[in-house]
């Protein structure tokens, strides 16, 4: 991976979006731009944008390179997932304020500028990023979503996958690395086997993270998103292998290759 200056980060806030962002934002510095692109998927488009400044509004000191993109334009399908995500999408823990201040864009206007210093990171339903790719094809493309072996686990699909099955399948027929669930079940990104005590925004989610998922009775405690942004930032701790998913895709997977876990 040649990994870009720009960074598009699509996402469907979501706490495990809020988890990915907020990582991401800790290697902020080595980019250009980043753009913040909240796409309908674990809530409504209207929640996923609020919770966008909710989320950038919980970090201290955010660079000056920051814009959000609004996707209004583009008919997107969603749940609502409280269970898993909480009240308002991002496990309940996030103040309700939050800035207005921040830069905003159009995704017509957005889409219709971005070149190839770009790298696409899709954490959501992929109906906007198959639109990205028909229109900018030369984007470079890190998702987290499909399945290979591991059970599904929205009606026989992974959850952005299952979303919009026919977008995913245009999606990845692009250059792409997706980090699948068979990525993020590596015992070593598994919160349940990991001692974290990082304070601060990121610290506490992950925490709410957790509890979320034990209240659950899971077994495996993955923050899936955040994989794919582990991967932009430390590809060297993965390899990519090419798989083939139950419907027939053909997917460049990230394995997990690390001796250390995900998080310390």
């Amino acid at each position: 991976m040649n990994t870009k200056n720009k960074i598009a980060l699509l996402c469907d806030y979501g706490l495990d979006d809020a988890i990915a962002t907020l990582y991401l934002f800790k290697y902020a510095d080595r980019f250009e731009q980043i753009d913040i692109v909240p796409v309908a998927g674990n809530f409504p488009l209207d929640i996923t944008y609020i919770n966008a400044k909710r989320v950038l509004s919980a970090i201290t000191s955010l660079p000056s390179n920051i814009r959000i993109v609004n996707t209004q334009s583009i008919k997107q399908n969603c749940e609502a997932i409280f269970d898993i995500h909480g009240n308002d999408g991002m496990g309940d823990i996030f103040p309700a304020e939050h800035k207005d201040s921040f830069t905003e864009i159009t995704y017509e206007e957005w889409v219709s500028k971005i070149d190839s210093d770009y790298t696409v990171i899709s954490l959501g339903p992929c109906t906007v990023t198959a639109d990205i790719l028909a229109r900018k094809p030369q984007v470079e493309l890190i998702l987290m979503a499909g399945n290979i072996s591991e059970e599904p686990n929205y009606n026989g699909y992974e959850f952005n996958h299952g979303i919009n099955p026919e977008a995913f399948a245009f999606t990845v027929k692009y250059p792409h690395a997706v980090a699948t669930l068979d990525t993020c079940h590596n015992p070593l990104c598994n919160l349940n086997n990991i001692s974290f005590s990082q304070g601060g925004a990121f610290g506490e989610a992950i925490a709410r993270y957790k509890a979320l998922s034990n209240s659950r009775n899971e077994q495996i405690c993955s923050i899936y998103d955040m994989m794919a942004i582990v991967y932009l930032v430390s590809p060297e701790r993965f390899d990519v292998k090419e798989m083939t998913d139950p419907q027939g895709n053909k997917l460049n997977v990230l394995v997990y290759t690390d001796d250390k876990p995900v998080i310390d």
